[in-house]
């Protein structure tokens, strides 16, 4: 909801924008990290109270963050409200996949990967409309409610845990290393993970892109930005009603094919106008997420037990590899952001494509 204020962030704060770009960066990546927390805590204890602590913790950070009076106190209270935001996001998978199988649960991770992804896509169009009225504190405090109805929803989860671990935390985190030593779901998540950089590098850079490159207001560009996010919206849903007939790892792979063909477009052509630049990346947006209820029954088929575990490295692998993208991305070398938009997307799908051509064969039948 605050990508729109970032450049008016940097102004308030007395910083340059890639300083105010780092509440993002460091975000994602404690983000990530947390998940590898929750995910066996919520084996031990379940998923219900890992899930209340962690809408607490949002809740709270939110409304710190909402009163920081500096940009050092707002990356604290970023690294909190990140600790609590990665509960909600490793469980809800878990959840899925203790309580269903078979196409129910290709079903639901379908729809439930559509409101993911429409969620955060559509946040900065409500807080670019949302900046009319109040500075980028009220988006914080708009955030702390959320946090509050989330925490009130939590109670009334039924525990979704059958039976619990009763070996200790550092047992159950072992587990992580147990599951990563299976060479199909490791090699798979490690370009499902991969895939995620072209986003995260956009979601950080597309308020540069449109408002210093092309010079366009919060409004404008937070329309553009919806613009893209209706591409990505519709990818989780056509997959279930038009393309689940498909061979997975055929169309997995002609999807990479074409996300590095658009990246290379963008790369060449984006600063071209800032339509070329959204028809030129809108390929990507559409492309990568169709990808995600095949690539994630991938993943899950692959391993039997550990949910929590599993759920919690696809999400932490995932925002590990875009917030490193997001860190790369806001180096001083590169030329100009839509360049480092389409460089980044060429560059990985392109190496993913050569990889799932080689391992693809792994995952037929």
């Amino acid at each position: 909801m605050y990508l729109p204020a970032l450049p008016a962030m940097a102004e308030n704060f007395g910083v340059s924008s890639d300083s105010v770009a780092d509440t993002i960066t460091l975000f994602f990546l404690v983000f990530a990290i947390s998940m590898l927390f929750w995910g066996p805590i919520s084996d031990r204890y379940g998923r219900r109270p890992a899930l209340l602590a962690g809408s607490l913790l949002y809740t709270v950070s939110s409304v710190f963050i909402a009163l920081a009076n500096s940009l050092d106190w707002m990356l604290f209270w970023r690294c909190v409200q990140a600790l609590g935001s990665g509960a909600a996001s490793s469980l809800a998978l878990a959840i899925v996949k203790d309580a269903l199988k078979g196409r129910l649960m290709q079903n639901v991770i379908g729809f439930m990967q559509t409101i993911t992804v429409l969620a955060p896509l559509t946040a900065p169009v409500i807080g670019g409309g949302t900046l009319l009225f109040v500075s980028w504190r009220g988006i914080f405090w708009i955030l702390a409610l959320c946090g509050f109805v989330s925490f009130l929803g939590t109670l009334g989860l039924r525990e979704t845990v059958r039976s619990r671990s009763q070996a200790g935390f550092l047992n159950i985190a072992s587990r992580i290393g147990v599951v990563l030593k299976n060479a199909k779901f490791r090699d798979a998540l490690i370009i499902f993970s991969a895939m995620a950089m072209p986003f995260m590098s956009y979601l950080a850079l597309s308020p540069f892109v449109y408002q210093d490159v092309f010079g366009l207001s919060a409004q404008v560009y937070s329309l553009f930005f919806a613009l893209n996010s209706c591409f990505i919206m519709v990818g989780p849903a056509s997959y279930l009603k038009y393309f689940h007939r498909f061979d997975r790892v055929r169309l997995i792979f002609i999807q990479l094919v074409v996300m590095a063909l658009s990246g290379t477009i963008a790369l060449l052509a984006g600063r071209s106008g800032p339509w070329i630049f959204l028809f030129a990346f809108a390929p990507v947006s559409f492309c990568g997420s169709l990808m995600r209820p095949p690539s994630t029954l991938i993943m899950l088929e692959s391993n039997r037990g550990d949910n929590g575990v599993i759920a919690s490295l696809i999400n932490c692998g995932a925002l590990l590899c875009g917030s490193l993208s997001m860190f790369v991305s806001t180096l001083p070398f590169w030329p100009n952001p839509v360049f480092t938009i389409g460089a980044m997307t060429a560059i990985v799908s392109f190496s993913c494509a050569v990889f799932w051509y080689i391992i693809g064969k792994n995952y037929s039948g």
